[in-house]
């Protein structure tokens, strides 16, 4: 047993899980393709603070996915590694931006359709918040933590595998074109400040057309904003706007 699954194992021994939930437990298992032995540990991987809340309960994701970003982070760094001997420190570092940052693992999210399966309060739930880029993206790390816990390292790295890298068999391309929202995944990683978090705010015109307006959070404060016929663009016109107004918001932190 590693020292992480150590760490967390007493804290995670609870192993009570609700009705609603065992009747959904085999098709969310079949979705993930990972199958728990505990699976009050699945339960807790999909249970939002608002739902904790709520419902007085004592656990939220929050915890596993601390650990589900270590894990993340260390396997698509060796995979990265053994895989581009070519490639020094730097780069490499870009290609992982890539595959770790919060909108990407969102999309993640979003392949495997785990909205459905979050545990939301009402309001939350009613403001459409299973849809939201953060907390999708916050689950697959709690989720990839949860399989680390429940089998160990190896079955994490091979969901890692299926799951995140698999499905972005371009990021090497991607990185020849290194876009505003790449650039302000990459400078929040070096200075230490988490992922930047892109909100939809408002969606206006006819819906075979829409125009989506987003804003970018960074370490609890709003800096930027951008709009665009699609998610994609909305996000590149709010990095672009983010790292215009860097220096108001983040003077304070060294540039490199």
């Amino acid at each position: 047993m590693s020292l992480l699954q150590i760490f967390f194992r007493k804290a995670e021994q609870t192993s009570d899980v609700s009705e609603t939930f065992l009747r959904d437990r085999s098709e969310i298992e079949k979705t993930l393709g990972y199958t728990f032995k505990k699976p009050h540990l699945l339960e807790r991987a999909l249970t939002h603070s608002s739902f904790v809340s709520q419902n007085n309960m004592g656990y939220s994701y929050e915890r596993l996915e601390f650990l589900g970003d270590a894990v993340l982070q260390l396997v698509v760094s060796d995979y990265l590694f053994k895989t581009h001997l070519h490639l020094n420190e730097g780069t490499l570092t870009k290609y992982r931006t890539i595959l770790v940052n919060g909108s990407y693992l969102s999309e993640c999210a979003m392949r495997l359709n785990l909205g459905r399966w979050i545990l939301l309060s009402d309001s939350s739930r009613l403001n459409g918040q299973r849809e939201n880029d953060s907390i999708m993206a916050d689950v697959i790390e709690s989720l990839i933590a949860a399989i680390y816990l429940d089998g160990g390292f190896a079955p994490a790295e091979t969901w890692i595998m299926k799951h995140v890298i698999a499905e972005k068999p371009d990021y090497a391309e991607e990185l020849q074109s290194f876009n505003y929202k790449g650039q302000l995944a990459e400078k929040c990683q070096r200075l230490k400040l988490g992922n930047p978090v892109f909100e939809v705010t408002k969606t206006t015109g006819p819906d075979h057309d829409p125009i989506y307006m987003i804003q970018v959070v960074i370490d609890g404060t709003v800096v930027g904003f951008g709009e665009g016929r699609n998610k994609k663009e909305a996000s590149q016109h709010a990095s672009e706007d983010s790292l215009k107004n860097w220096d108001v918001f983040f003077s304070n932190k060294i540039q490199s």
